[in-house]
């Protein structure tokens, strides 16, 4: 007797790709402190540090003090959302179920995936104007120091960063955690020899040393320009009618160190950090301190992957000390400089590099080489400038490790293709990290190979770097202000969460700290659109930025219409809880 088979029956169509992240818990509570302090970067503290000679009006040490207090209520802030919905992808997750499913994916893919491309350029120039050629001008190597500078030597070294922050995203979270714990110890240790070097030595010492070092590596090379230039009667610069500074015929500085020096005064450097106080000078270098300042929080996407991550009390300790560690290094070196160089001096260093008038040729002056050049020997300089590098190279990692996760959670909800939640055995999301190394790439090339625009001076890519702390910005307002409407927006969430509930007027404290910090980014972002100091409020920026939220929104929308095709809704996928 015949049989009719019955048809197959269509598989289950689920709201998540699959019904466990395939992500391993690899990280301790340590680690995610190690994370937090590599985010908050020494190396990127310096290129903060640079920036002041902008605002010579303003306090270093005061901006460092104000940005630190409202960082530890982005802390606050952050510790609860984790603590609350501790999932891959953070602040992706979090505004998507607060909020909305398109806000949440076009406010992060531009402020964890698109923006990023373009810090693989700064992770590269800082690697090679801090490390790789202060070693070479070391070792004699100026040709090879010389052709890092051409577009070729600029695309190369991006190139290696990509490849160093790949490997380290590769090889999973945990190997990536054991690199960063050798790394952070060995860096310290070279900190901790740099501080006693700069401690036991004079400052009369120090400026012979400087100059002796400069002659013996740059001097040789033909690189060395002790030029004078015109001062008013008030001891700054005087310029052309074309802008350019006005050279004194036949009169130079007697050394690097005195050219350094002057050049710090002749661009209005204050002699001392504090001069400036709590003016609005001050808080007008906050937006640059931010560069640095605003990263603790840069594990939150990976706090899935955190043991104890539900512990408020622990994802707060771990961001503070991410925050003070390297913020009471960098205010101790800050105040050693000063002390043993001179404010003027060591801020003219960085002037004479931005002002293209170093004495040093187009070499930015590493502070960890000059103070290497302490010690007349080159093993040691190379030894000391390399231990400390490790602070730089073991931070390489965070480039594109943070960001997989929110690629990840996004095709883990079936925005993106399924294809990019897919992990290895050791829960690396794969196609995920090739979504940032690719971009990544061409990037770079555009960075180092597009002509120079005019107007500003550097390549049109170079000028977008520029926004790069401007669209992480305006994720952290986003998730700020979700964090803030919790307990309203998502009361499910917020009420079995283990966050305290304490409230002030009939306001839960969390939404009012929410609020404090929220404005403090609104503050921020008004700063970097109204003044051109910062370099992003022109219209290719704005261009720039509009095309990126664009183009997330375009990606949105395609996948809405093909889920909806498929008989799915993705605002019903953002309301749910990503599983573990």
């Amino acid at each position: 007797m015949a049989t009719t088979a019955e048809p197959p029956k269509p598989a289950e169509q689920t709201l998540f790709v699959r019904k466990a992240s395939g992500l391993v818990k690899a990280w301790s509570g340590g680690d995610g402190f190690r994370y937090s302090f590599f985010s908050v970067n020494l190396f990127l503290a310096i290129w903060s540090f640079a920036y002041a000679c902008f605002i010579p009006g303003g306090s270093l040490f005061w901006s460092i003090v104000i940005t630190s207090v409202f960082i530890v209520m982005e802390i606050i802030v952050y510790a609860g959302l984790i603590s609350a919905m501790p999932r891959a992808g953070g602040d992706y997750v979090w505004m998507s179920r607060i909020f909305h499913s398109a806000v949440g994916f076009i406010v992060a893919a531009v402020g964890w995936w698109f923006i990023l491309w373009l810090w693989t350029p700064i992770y590269a120039d800082m690697g090679v104007q801090t490390t790789v050629k202060p070693i070479f001008r070391i070792l004699g190597l100026n040709s090879a120091a010389d052709w890092l500078g051409t577009p070729t030597g600029i695309f190369v070294a991006a190139l290696v960063v990509i490849a160093i922050a790949s490997t380290l995203v590769a090889i999973g979270m945990k190997a990536y955690a054991k690199f960063q714990v050798w790394a952070m110890w060995i860096g310290l240790a070279g900190v901790i020899v740099a501080g006693i070097l700069l401690l036991v030595t004079s400052g009369s010492s120090f400026k012979d040393r400087f100059n002796e070092a400069a002659n013996k590596y740059y001097g040789e090379a033909g690189t060395l320009n002790l030029q004078k230039y015109e001062t008013d009667a008030s001891g700054l610069f005087k310029y052309d009618d074309a802008g350019a500074l006005i050279p004194v015929e036949g009169e130079t500085y007697a050394g690097a160190f005195e050219a350094m020096e002057a050049i710090g005064k002749g661009t209005g450097m204050p002699t001392s950090t504090f001069s400036g106080g709590l003016s609005w000078a001050t808080w007008t270098l906050v937006p640059f301190m931010l560069f640095w300042m605003a990263w603790p929080n840069w594990g939150a996407t990976l706090y899935g992957e955190v043991r104890g991550a539900k512990d408020f009390r622990k994802n707060i300790y771990q961001m503070l000390g991410g925050l003070f560690v390297p913020t009471l290094i960098a205010l101790a070196f800050l105040a050693l400089m000063t002390w043993k160089v001179g404010y003027q001096a060591f801020m003219g260093t960085m002037a004479a590099y931005w002002w293209g008038i170093s004495p040093l040729g187009g070499d930015s002056v590493s502070p960890t080489a000059m103070i290497s050049w302490i010690v007349p020997n080159a093993a040691f300089q190379v030894v000391l400038v390399a231990a400390i590098s490790l602070l730089l190279f073991g931070w390489f990692g965070t480039l594109f490790l943070s960001s997989t996760r929110m690629i990840f959670a996004a095709a883990f909800d079936r925005i993106l293709p399924e294809g990019a939640a897919r992990v290895t055995s050791n829960g690396v999301p794969v196609v995920a990290l090739l979504l940032m190394t690719i971009p990544s790439t061409i990037v770079a090339a555009l960075y180092a190979y597009t002509p120079v625009v005019e107007e500003y001076g550097v390549t049109i890519v170079k000028l977008f770097t520029y926004d790069a702390t401007l669209g992480i910005i305006i994720m952290f307002l986003g998730s700020g202000l979700a964090f803030m409407v919790m307990p309203w927006r998502g009361k499910a969430i917020w009420d079995s969460s283990p966050l305290p509930k304490g409230k002030i007027l009939g306001i839960p404290w969390m939404s009012i700290v929410a609020a404090i910090y929220s404005a403090f980014l609104v503050f921020n972002i008004t700063l970097f659109i109204k003044d051109s100091i910062y370099g992003v409020n022109n219209k290719e920026s704005g261009i720039f930025m509009g095309v990126l939220y664009i183009a997330a929104a375009v990606i949105w929308v395609v996948a809405w219409a093909v889920r909806k095709s498929q008989g799915m809704a993705l605002e019903a996928v953002a309301k749910e809880i990503p599983v573990e």
